[in-house]
């Protein structure tokens, strides 16, 4: 039972925690706050209300300025609810066997709240939109034949259906369930949905839209957990209903990696929304992003003074009513550069366009490719900053493992340590090298992507080992409180990880990303977007990860599959793929006709013949992994069998050979008994 923290006065009497009503005008004062500041900043930025020229369509004042007030709200309610969920989940004291706390309990109740409002402002502003983009008043916004029409066609009103969907699930979830795992679960589809309308903005529309729009993702993903993880820890200091020792430790941690990846993406959405730095200052669209930039400068250092002065006698009265204190001129300062954040969401960046010759390269985003060769395919480069971070990170972070079984005398096989990078590699190089842009405008060279994302990486990646290099590198952690590794250890033998490994679950999954998205208009439409295009790759990797992790994984999993199940299943697999290579191969249509046709370089003159060099690709791509898969599910097998016969011969030591005599004498007697017959 967490015992409520009195702070004294001078005189010796003790202070009460705030109630709920100071409490609400405090949450009021600051959403005022945060609505006069979006005002300012979009005056200066030149994103307000202008009656528009003559004859041009007028949504009217109440929806130009409607559209960025409640999108902050919006975002406030998803900080809400997704700061009470990382409380719930990660900076809260957990309960026994993974149930949350009763303090967990209460901050998931208030995510549920949160979440519901979350969900009503979201559609609310859904209808705003749908006025804003199609220049009509509000009231025709709803009328139900022009939402019908338009509002899932829009991308902007469409990524706020699914965010009020997810919002309503997570408010419903958050309520009925009371485990760890399940509120980190909810956590995690939050921050998709709040991620959702960074997919759709400006960075779309540029020409460094993959980087605009990762950065964009990024930008919001840092904001609202170290905004939300704050406001959640404000509000246990002010009520002081709990240890905030703990939570401050575990919280700035989360803080510190925030606030770095806040400052590089918003370098990066700088860089893809300005031509040039003078704009920084010639422009208000610059000079928001000076502002903000100048707030995040301020966070950090009053962050800083947090982990110095307060974390360490957070449990004491003074050091909670200190914390208060800070927290909430952090909270203030956050809430503002949030407000400057809409606006620039909400405005006109200063960079246009840039003019391409085609519309094909327009929806691209680049120019067309030269004819392509071995250099240009090989090594050209386009930064994807999604997957080349994530190799970097998880190259950096195998590496940190290994250095730290060494360190303390512990061997780890070279071999994991080669296999791992060349996975890593692998991956980069399909994502950042020539072969990614290529993949984009022939069918051919996608077809050359797909199977080396999907087939050559995932072997390397799996022969690394990584789920044993973590248990043995991370330390066990103390009480009854799961840290990383026992989270990990919970995640391999848990119900997900046993589906994810189950062979018919994998052979669906490799078939449903053959056939279910090359043979259906699936293909075509994930390509026309930068957002749908990482999916693919995503999809890629982690098909091919599972598939080969259950027929070579050396990390633990439920159920390994017998060796004997693990050779059909791969002659399976060989098979559907060839049917598969053989159906593109007789195909009389172009495939994704309706992208690869309109993104056509000229050195692409028939795109029939295109879609064969694709089927060609893919039929003799899956020759190669096969027969690596083949040797090393041979040398396992062989090993696994001399593993068994020295068990055999030292358990034979052990009882004198026990078992070999029973064995023997059951023959005996079976012989016995046939002689008698």
């Amino acid at each position: 039972m967490n015992r409520t923290v009195m702070q004294r006065t001078p005189r010796g009497t003790t202070r009460p925690p705030l109630g709920f009503g100071v409490i609400a005008l405090l949450a009021i004062a600051l959403v005022v706050l945060a609505v006069s500041a979006l005002g300012v900043s979009l005056v200066v930025s030149g994103g307000g209300y202008e009656p528009p020229a003559a004859g041009l369509p007028d949504p009217g004042p109440l929806v130009v300025w409607g559209v960025p007030t409640l999108r902050l709200l919006t975002e406030i309610a998803a900080l809400a609810t997704i700061g009470w969920l990382l409380a719930a989940c990660i900076l809260d004291p957990a309960g026994k066997d993974g149930v949350i706390s009763r303090v967990g309990r209460v901050d998931a109740i208030r995510a549920s709240i949160a979440a519901l409002i979350w969900s009503v402002l979201a559609l609310a502003q859904m209808f705003f939109v749908l006025a804003n983009v199609l220049g009509i008043t509000l009231s025709q916004a709803f009328n139900p034949a022009i939402f019908a029409t338009y509002a899932s066609d829009i991308p902007a009103t469409r990524a706020l259906m699914v965010m009020a969907l997810l919002a309503f699930i997570v408010a419903f979830a958050a309520f009925v369930t009371s485990t760890i795992g399940a509120e980190a679960g909810w956590l995690i589809v939050a921050l998709v949905a709040v991620s959702l309308p960074a997919l759709g903005g400006h960075g779309a529309g540029l020409g460094d839209h993959s980087l605009a729009i990762t950065a964009g993702v990024a930008h919001i993903l840092a904001a609202v957990i170290w905004v939300g993880g704050l406001m959640a820890l404000t509000l246990h200091a002010v009520r002081r209903d709990g240890s905030l020792q703990t939570s401050l430790q575990r919280f700035s941690a989360i803080s510190l990696i925030a606030i770095v990846l806040l400052a590089v993406s918003g370098i990066a959405n700088a860089y893809t929304h300005l031509d040039t730095i003078d704009q920084l200052f010639t422009t208000g669209y610059g000079q928001v992003v000076l502002g903000k930039a100048l707030l995040i400068v301020v966070l950090g250092i009053i962050g800083w003074i947090l982990r110095r002065r307060v974390v360490t006698g957070a449990n004491r009265a003074s050091g909670v009513a200190l914390f208060a204190r800070i927290a909430g001129l952090e909270l203030a300062i956050m809430v503002l550069a949030v407000a400057l954040g809409v606006t620039l969401a909400s405005s006109a960046p200063p960079r246009q366009q840039t003019a391409f010759n085609s519309f094909g390269e327009t929806l691209l985003g680049f120019a067309y490719p030269p004819p392509p060769t071995v250099l240009t395919v090989g090594l050209g480069f386009r930064l994807e900053p999604l997957f080349l971070t994530l190799g970097l990170v998880g190259a950096a972070l195998y590496c940190i493992g290994v250095a730290r079984l060494r360190a303390r005398g512990d061997k780890w096989p070279w071999g994991r340590l080669i296999a791992w990078l060349i996975g890593i590699g692998i991956m980069i190089w399909c994502t950042n090298a020539g072969i990614a842009t290529y993949s984009q405008v022939s069918v051919g060279l996608h077809m050359f992507q797909h199977m080396t994302m999907t087939m050559l990486a995932p072997i390397m990646l799996v022969l690394g080992a990584p789920a044993t290099l973590a248990l043995r590198a991370l330390k066990p952690s103390h009480g009854t409180e799961r840290g990383p590794r026992e989270w990990l250890m919970w995640f391999l033998h848990s119900w997900i990880t046993r589906l994810l490994t189950n062979p018919f679950y994998v052979f669906f999954i490799y078939v449903i990303g053959l056939y279910g998205l090359y043979m259906t208009p699936l293909f075509g439409w994930l390509m026309g977007s930068h957002a749908g295009h990482v999916f693919m790759q995503l999809h890629f990797l982690a098909a091919g990860y599972l598939f080969y992790w259950v027929l070579i994984g050396i990390d633990p999993r439920p159920k390994p599959l017998p060796y004997w199940g693990r050779l059909l299943m791969l002659m399976l697999a060989l098979s559907v793929h060839g049917f598969f290579a053989v159906a593109m191969m007789m195909a009389s249509t172009p495939l994704a006709i309706e992208w690869y046709g309109v993104v056509q370089p000229d050195w692409i003159v028939d795109p029939l013949r295109d879609t064969m060099i694709g089927a060609q690709v893919a039929w003799g791509l899956s020759e190669v992994p096969t027969v690596i898969v083949l040797i090393v599910i041979a040398i396992q097998w062989s090993r696994s069998d001399e593993r068994e016969a020295k068990r055999a011969d030292r358990r034979a030591d052990r009882d004198g050979g026990v078992e070999l005599a029973e064995y023997n004498e059951r023959f005996t007697r079976l012989a016995q008994r046939d002689r008698q017959d």
